[in-house]
């Protein structure tokens, strides 16, 4: 990786995090339309492709986030003590919600427009756990962070390569070339850091 990767993978933490927001949108209001043809299909799929990335990349980031704030807490400190369990709890739900939207997406493309409802229901669900345990979770340990974690840290944390990179910009631009009209990821704001999901 080149020197200029390593002192933007900020950047490209971010520009990952403002994808999987507009992505999460964009899905969210396909899984809304009523009439379905392959189009619609091949667009679900290409959202699951991209939600599995992203998403096994952000659960990965915040195990090393759980492990490197772990010795900065005391054993007595119940407040971060919790806040680390119901990290570590979120996390083992959305591994396991990816991974039956994963399942989900495999069947809907052995069956196409004849999975479309299973595939809908899974869909649902998964979106339920993303917003509810994970998104419930995200900077509860911000202020610590802040003042114990290094450069060197929040660097092992994005864990960015320039595979990471290219895989990440593939998997965006297949949803931008098969978005059904008002699901351009792009067409959706990014959020603030610190905003409620919509």
């Amino acid at each position: 990786m080149n020197n200029s990767t390593l002192s933007n993978f900020e950047i490209h933490v971010s520009t990952e995090r403002t994808h999987l927001s507009q992505v999460r949108r964009a899905f969210t209001k396909s899984l809304e339309f009523e009439n379905t043809d392959p189009g619609l299909v091949n667009f679900f799929v290409v959202c699951s492709n991209y939600l599995e990335f992203a998403l096994n990349r952000l659960i990965a980031q915040d195990y090393i986030l759980h492990d490197l704030l772990l010795p900065h807490i005391k054993n007595d400190n119940t407040d971060y003590q919790d806040k680390l369990k119901s990290l570590h709890k979120g996390l083992k739900a959305m591994e396991s919600s990816i991974e039956k939207l994963g399942e989900a997406k495999n069947e809907l493309v052995k069956s196409g427009l004849y999975g479309i409802d299973p595939f809908k229901n899974e869909a649902h669900e998964f979106l339920d756990v993303f917003l509810n345990l994970l998104a419930s979770n995200r900077h509860s340990t911000y202020d610590l962070e802040k003042k114990v974690f290094t450069s060197q840290d929040w660097e092992k944390i994005a864990g960015v390569s320039e595979e990471s990179i290219k895989n990440e910009q593939l998997l965006y631009q297949d949803i931008k070339l098969s978005a059904p009209e008002g699901c351009d990821p792009e067409s959706f704001p990014p959020i603030g850091h610190h905003a409620k999901p919509e």
